[in-house]
């Protein structure tokens, strides 16, 4: 066990004390104080995904998430719930691990119960049965939505054979084949200690939670995980356009191609430059004033490039919803704008106000400790340090409308745009 680190991030009024305590067999441990919040959060974000699952187990990752809280070896779904709610808590598993939410003054029995819950989980046939029931209803109910039949397939032209090519619900196929026995072996290779990150927040000093940490995590073990293989993503090619017919009064659209992992050095250049294009609220947003409140085509309207950036490469995205007619006209006007941006820098007052916004808005997002656990997952897990708090505004306000230009030069390529719709027309 290494000792720990601690740091402590400012950002305007918010300050924060994060420790770090890395364990032997490979789980680290990271407990960020907030006093004065009566609440507990824990995150845990195991090294485990969709893409983990094996030919053929297209959609297994999630089943096993959507049924960890279905009950485990000490309790049935029913008894896991009530200890649950005498708690005052919340309890939830996802396809990577799990988290808790309670009164600080129930940390204790309340990570408990996350432990129990991954290291213990039950997968019995009925509770399984019931998931899988309720899976396929989503999968039934995706291919009635335009919107959801249109991102599925973006996702799939963009990314060809890599797994986030496929739907992470998986299909009706795959997921009516699975068997208890199958989520059991993919828990037992994926679930374990090692490259795992457990970070909880609350009122405790930061020592404290990581003994309370380290004490609760001891029945997490296990040995470090063989990932497959995983395929490259598509090459970019010629533009190409996908229609969807469906019996819809509105087309949805998407827009874009491959787009870049967090750690990329320019990720906070084009964070600026999602706000000049696409992501901006109000009139900050180029696509926005223009094709919703000038045009008229639509009410929802966007393009991030940052937005998706994480392990693995993103995509830059561009979705509108519109009438059939508009379809053609609300493409053409995402190109005009990408291209205007290439070809010339954004304002300096454009880039000023889009520098207010994101360093006036970025803790507005860290007020509860469930995101504030999310935040130093993020922190460790991109390596961005503990004082990243007190560092994104001068990240951000390093950002140039000259770098706003050259990042949208390099990154964005309206030749290469793959394009598709569902819906009517």
């Amino acid at each position: 066990m290494s000792a720990p680190a601690v740091g402590t991030a400012v950002g305007q009024k918010l300050q924060l004390a994060i420790g770090e305590r890395v364990l032997d067999r490979g789980l680290t441990l990271l407990a960020v104080q907030n006093p004065g919040v009566p609440t507990f959060a824990c995150s845990v974000l195991l090294d485990v995904d969709l893409r983990d699952e094996r030919r053929g187990e297209d959609g297994l990752a999630n089943l096993v998430g959507d049924c960890l809280d279905e009950g485990t070896s000490r309790r049935g779904n029913t008894a896991l719930a009530a200890a649950v709610e005498s708690l005052g808590a919340a309890l939830e598993g996802h396809a990577s691990g799990g988290r808790v939410q309670c009164p600080a003054e129930n940390a204790g029995k309340a990570l408990a119960l996350l432990v129990e819950m991954l290291t213990q989980p039950a997968f019995g046939a009925r509770e399984v049965a019931r998931v899988k029931a309720e899976i396929l209803n989503e999968i039934r109910a995706d291919e009635e939505e335009p919107r959801t039949v249109a991102a599925l397939r973006f996702r799939a032209e963009v990314y060809g054979a890599h797994p986030y090519g496929r739907p992470g619900r998986g299909t009706a196929r795959t997921v009516r084949a699975f068997a208890p026995a199958q989520l059991r072996a993919f828990h037992a290779r994926g679930f374990v200690a090692p490259g795992g990150i457990v970070a909880a927040a609350g009122p405790e000093p930061v020592a404290r939670t990581l003994d309370l940490l380290e004490h609760a995590f001891r029945p997490l073990k296990g040995r470090t995980i063989d990932h497959p293989p995983v395929p490259a993503p598509r090459p970019a090619g010629a533009r190409r356009d996908v229609h969807l017919p469906m019996p819809r009064e509105q087309v949805h659209v998407f827009l874009g191609h491959l787009g870049i992992k967090r750690t990329h050095p320019d990720y906070y250049a084009l964070s600026v430059m999602d706000h000049v294009l696409g992501t901006g609220p109000g009139f900050t947003s180029r696509i926005q004033r223009r094709l919703r409140d000038e045009q008229g085509l639509c009410y929802t309207v966007n393009a991030s490039i940052s937005a998706g950036a994480g392990e693995e490469v993103g995509t830059f995205s561009a979705y509108i919803g519109t009438s059939p007619e508009h379809r053609q006209r609300a493409i053409d006007g995402f190109l005009e704008e990408i291209e205007r941006l290439r070809a010339e820098p954004p304002g300096e007052a454009e880039v000023r106000d889009v520098h207010d916004y994101l360093t006036g808005s970025f803790v507005f997002g860290l007020e509860r400790n469930a995101s504030l656990a999310a935040f130093a997952t993020r922190v460790k897990k991109f390596d961005l340090g503990f004082d990243y708090l007190q560092r994104y505004p001068a990240l951000i306000r390093a950002v140039t409308p000259a770098e706003v230009h050259r990042v949208a030069c390099q990154h964005l390529h309206p030749d290469a745009m793959v394009v598709v719709s569902a819906g009517a027309g």
